[in-house]
């Protein structure tokens, strides 16, 4: 009798106090996949109402260039852009915003439509633009207000920007220091805004065909949540299920030692 109350005690105990498998929390997990498969190219960003735009146009004529280009004033073009574009306010001020009506408004060329195109046919089309009143100018277009949200069991989560173009999902849980031990990587959520509606995307980052999901590229304005495994709610919990078990252990060593007597 004194065992059936031990591996009784023992039982409830390991079913409180039981750590996840650390195939959990692993991503990368060995799923065969052939060499020769290539992971989906990232769409294209197309400028959207709201976007903010870096424009550079520069020419022979530096009064030009500085009517077009304030960061070139001052204290050289490093400096003055590190100065101009440094943090997401000074982006937000500086940078072209896209009005609700598609357009931006250039110094000289005036009110330009861009609403559709990619960065690289906007770069073209201002270039084209620009031709018109000035002599061989050169644009350079860029998108300074790629952000993503990145929420859930993350250790540092938030909202956090790219500059590179492309940006994957782990990209994306690196920029946030990485998850949590409590982190469910099988039920990972992409919500993407699109010009008609929100779309869902569930990932499960412990197996590796997410490289060849529509969401392992983010876009602007995508929100990553890792939500919580079962373990964390456990945890959350523990002192409840602590002062059970000490109840239970008080409960069952007194009734081995009536029993045994």
């Amino acid at each position: 009798m004194k065992k059936s109350v031990s591996y009784l005690l023992l039982s409830l105990i390991l079913a409180f106090t039981a750590c996840r498998n650390s195939k959990d929390i692993t991503m990368f997990q060995a799923v065969q996949m052939e060499y020769e498969s290539i992971p989906l190219e990232p769409k294209e960003h197309k400028i959207t109402p709201n976007d903010i735009l870096y424009i550079r146009v520069l020419t022979l004529d530096q009064e030009v260039n500085q009517l077009f280009n304030p960061s070139l004033a001052g204290n050289g073009l490093s400096s003055g852009t590190e100065q101009m574009y440094g943090s997401p306010t000074s982006r937000f001020i500086n940078g072209y915003k896209v009005s609700a009506d598609s357009t931006i408004t250039l110094p000289i060329v005036g009110e330009i439509k861009l609403v559709g195109l990619s960065l690289e046919r906007a770069q073209e089309y201002l270039k084209e633009r620009a031709q018109e009143y000035l002599k061989e100018p050169t644009v350079q277009v860029k998108l300074i207000n790629f952000k993503i949200n990145v929420s859930g069991e993350l250790r540092e989560p938030g909202i956090y920007y790219n500059y590179e173009g492309k940006l994957t999902i782990y990209d994306a849980i690196s920029m946030a220091s990485g998850i949590t031990e409590f982190a469910d990587l099988k039920n990972v959520v992409v919500k993407r805004e699109t010009s008609d509606n929100i779309i869902t995307y569930n990932l499960d980052l412990t197996n590796n065909s997410v490289y060849y999901t529509e969401a392992f590229n983010l876009q602007p304005n995508d929100l990553v949540y890792i939500p919580p495994s079962k373990l964390k709610r456990r945890t959350q919990n523990n002192d409840t299920y602590s002062r059970i078990l000490s109840t239970v252990s008080v409960i069952l060593v007194a009734a081995a030692l009536f029993l045994s007597l």
